[in-house]
């Protein structure tokens, strides 16, 4: 799925979804959010049930769906998804008067019977293993790109929506603008991630484009390209076999945030401050009370951070 079509938002042809995606859009939910709830709101009406009204919406309807969907060899957490994005729309429309015919929330009972699966840490996420990765990829592009996933834990979709504006470097800062739930965060760096960035920015394309981060043709990079550099580096520095599928063996770009947050647990950090720098949307609410002082954020940072020997 392409940037552009995870950003699109689907319209229903039923009113009180097209509602409940204009509200959620009001409200300050991402793009990337509106088109899960409009995306997961159009396969359920469109094409699993086309005659069926949300207010005719009972639970053996959403058991179905979850048939539907395990049919196609979903995860599980996958199948949670779809139907937290309609527990999101029922639970919103029972509680308008304009939609008094929506009295229930059927996705909510059987996503009770759903759990949640975590995976174990993979065997591989260590901080030697991402210093052998770095150390093995010689591009200065993907190299600053994994630096920055090792050294701040963001996602990859974060790393490559940086721009220009947001490197404050000579503060010892970078701002991630796309963060999950759409916020924004401004990031303590060190001076590894500060001269990778500028190794790279001697040999960018130049382009007039705002991304740090570009393809040869002055595109964005897409993760695709940074996967495949993590993995073939992976496997040369002998972290991983070539070929290997298996979760707990496998080195990924998102395996950098299990190994930086890891690391700065068993350094001591703070977790309201390790929550901030990671860009945890589950705990947003409480980032309301506790304000992250940048400058004490950064102390911290640099206090728990390790060398990548670079």
């Amino acid at each position: 799925m392409t940037g552009e079509t995870r950003e699109k938002i689907y319209e229903n042809e039923h009113d009180a979804v097209n509602d409940f995606i204009e509200r959620k859009e009001a409200m300050g939910r991402s793009r990337r959010t509106l088109n899960a709830y409009s995306r997961t709101l159009k396969s359920f009406f469109h094409e699993e049930f086309p005659d069926l009204a949300p207010q005719d919406v009972e639970v053996r309807h959403i058991e179905d769906y979850v048939g539907a969907l395990a049919a196609r060899d979903l995860s599980q957490n996958t199948k949670r998804r779809y139907l937290e994005s309609l527990s999101s729309f029922f639970g919103w429309a029972m509680k308008r008067p304009r939609f008094e015919n929506i009295t229930g929330n059927p996705a909510a009972v059987v996503l009770e019977e759903i759990p949640q699966k975590y995976r174990e840490r993979p065997d591989c996420a260590t901080w030697e293993s991402a210093k052998k990765i770095i150390h093995n990829i010689a591009e200065p592009r993907n190299k600053a790109i994994a630096v920055i996933l090792a050294k701040t834990g963001c996602r990859i979709r974060e790393a490559l929506e940086i721009e220009h504006d947001d490197l404050m470097l000579d503060e010892g800062f970078i701002r991630l603008r796309e963060r999950k739930g759409g916020s924004q965060t401004v990031v303590p760096v060190d001076n590894e991630v500060e001269h990778a960035i500028k190794r790279y920015q001697l040999i960018r394309p130049d382009d007039d484009s705002n991304y740090l981060f570009l393809s040869v043709r002055g595109n964005r990079v897409n993760t695709t390209q940074v996967q495949r550099a993590v993995r073939d580096a992976a496997v040369k520095a002998g972290v991983m076999d070539e070929g290997e599928t298996r979760f707990h063996r496998k080195f990924t770009p998102h395996t950098f945030r299990t190994v930086f947050t890891t690391l700065m647990r068993n350094q001591g950090m703070k977790d309201h401050i390790l929550q901030h720098i990671r860009g945890d949307a589950n705990n947003r609410t409480m980032d309301v009370y506790t304000r992250v002082d940048r400058n004490d954020a950064r102390q911290e940072y640099l206090e728990c951070i390790k060398s990548l020997d670079l």
